[in-house]
């Protein structure tokens, strides 16, 4: 990817940038599906369809070139639909589309709306990816929006998303530990230091038993105020999952790819759960962000006694 020759400017809309606005969201349209009636009718008209409306349209530029749009359409006076986000083929893997999104939303919020929600498609991976890191979460999609929407998603400005951070904080940890791990043998990763302490296997593999318990926690505890919910017996799991006869290499990436989908689960929480209280072994209640939060510690803890220090 060759590096851009000027700074990315993000600039408002004029009359004459209809062409780039129009041009820019066709390629993409009908590069992976198939341009409807209403695209027609916006794209060539945004300011009686957008603009008229009380939404706004910003535009990227690099130097002279406009290589990037996106549009805040509003619905409601509290909420917006963040619409037709393009950026041209030859400038993307510059995080153009982060920095337009960014901007629509500062926008959004400067507006004071509260509510932002967008149409995509589940095949444009990498644009539904950067929508959940933004913030976005999934909520259930109408009928008859666009034919090609098969997912709806919605970020509420005004939450505050402490959870965010432990997400990020876990994804940085395991970025960073999983290579030091690989580097141990599958003889030192078996080895007891003595006959009541884990080996590094049955430690990381505790671990993953952690994963598998907390993901049912997270997502259980979001639908009810009060979750009460059994614990689990760590030796007894260790033992069951017999992770002591399991390759290291084989636990050290099933620890990987739990905990990366694990961030992922923690970033969907709506903010509004995070205050849900759950009950462990009938022990007195906890927050949901309290659970999140004490996982991550958790982790952190057993890897240190795995020699991984971070």
């Amino acid at each position: 990817m060759e590096p851009l020759n000027h700074e990315v400017r993000l600039i408002d809309y004029i009359p004459s940038y209809q062409v780039h606005f129009e041009r820019l969201n066709l390629w993409w349209i009908e590069k992976y599906f198939t341009v409807e009636p209403v695209d027609v009718d916006v794209l060539g008209n945004p300011d009686k369809h957008i603009l008229a409306k009380g939404g706004d349209i910003i535009f990227a530029a690099v130097g002279e070139n406009i290589v990037g749009t996106v549009a805040l359409k509003p619905i409601d006076a509290v909420s917006a639909e963040m619409t037709k986000m393009a950026v041209d083929e030859a400038y993307q893997g510059h995080k153009i589309g982060w920095k337009l999104a960014k901007g629509i939303l500062e926008l959004a919020r400067k507006k004071g709306l509260e509510r932002v929600v967008l149409y995509s498609n589940t095949r444009l991976a990498p644009a539904i990816t950067m929508y959940q890191k933004l913030g976005f979460r999934e909520i259930p999609v109408e009928e008859g929006r666009y034919v090609r929407s098969d997912i709806k998603m919605e970020i509420i400005l005004s939450e505050e998303n402490p959870h965010y951070i432990i997400a990020e904080e876990l994804l940085k940890t395991v970025n960073a530990a999983l290579p030091l791990l690989r580097e141990i043998s599958e003889m030192a990763a078996a080895e007891r230091f003595s006959r009541y302490k884990w080996s590094r296997k049955e430690i990381v593999g505790h671990l993953i038993d952690s994963a598998i318990n907390n993901n049912v926690r997270f997502i259980r505890s979001q639908q009810i105020s009060l979750l009460e919910i059994p614990g689990y017996t760590q030796e007894f799991w260790v033992k069951g999952q017999a992770w002591q006869l399991s390759s290291w290499q084989e636990i050290i990436e099933l620890w990987a790819v739990m905990n990366r989908h694990l961030a992922l689960t923690i970033r969907a929480i709506p903010a509004g759960a995070l205050n849900n209280l759950i009950s462990i072994n009938e022990k007195e209640p906890v927050t949901l962000q309290y659970v999140v939060t004490d996982y991550l510690h958790h982790l952190k803890h057993h890897l240190s006694q795995v020699k991984i220090i971070l």
